[in-house]
Parts: structure tokens; sequence; C-alpha cells
């Protein structure tokens, strides 16, 4: 399960809205609802407050997100080389 689907489960069992939980952790409610749809991570002081206020530990919270942060993070990375790359290969051609 993804940090995502834990934010909303943990808060659902805790009957929490997500304007509850957001006020809860010093964010927005659209932050939760962000997190809620994997469409943003929460930060490390975030996911040590939720990890409290849940009850469970980071490693719960966080567990089978790793993989996919990794992921992302290599992504990025040969996004960024391939950009280099092709703007190196375009200053050759240039040159001549």
């Amino acid at each position: 399960m993804d940090i995502g689907n834990k934010i909303k489960t943990y808060r659902k069992i805790q009957n929490l809205s997500q304007e509850e939980l957001a006020r809860k952790v010093y964010v927005s409610r659209q932050t939760v609802s962000n997190w809620e749809t994997n469409k943003r991570y929460p930060d490390i002081q975030n996911i040590l407050l939720l990890s409290v206020l849940f009850d469970v530990s980071v490693d719960e919270l966080i567990r089978g997100d790793l993989e996919a942060m990794k992921d992302k993070l290599s992504n990025k990375q040969v996004n960024r080389a391939m950009s280099v790359y092709t703007l190196i290969m375009l200053i050759a051609a240039m040159i001549g």
C-alpha cells in the first residue's frame, strides 16, 4: 500500500476529516488531499507528525513507497543526463 492510501486509512480510522488532520499537522486541507492522492509526498517533519498522531512507526507509513521514491529520483537523474547530453551534442553540431 502506498503512503497516500495509508494516510487516508489511518485518518479514517481516527474519524478525522481532511480538514481536521490538516489542522493537527499544520498544513492545508489541499496538502492532505495531495498526500492522499499521491500527488505529493509529505516531508520528513510531516511524516514524523503523522506517525505520532496515528501511533504507527515511520517505517510503517513509508514502507512500500521507498522503491517508488527511488525510481522517481532515478528517472529525474536520467532526464537530467539526457538534457545535458543533448545540449552538448547541439553545441558540437553548431561548432562543426
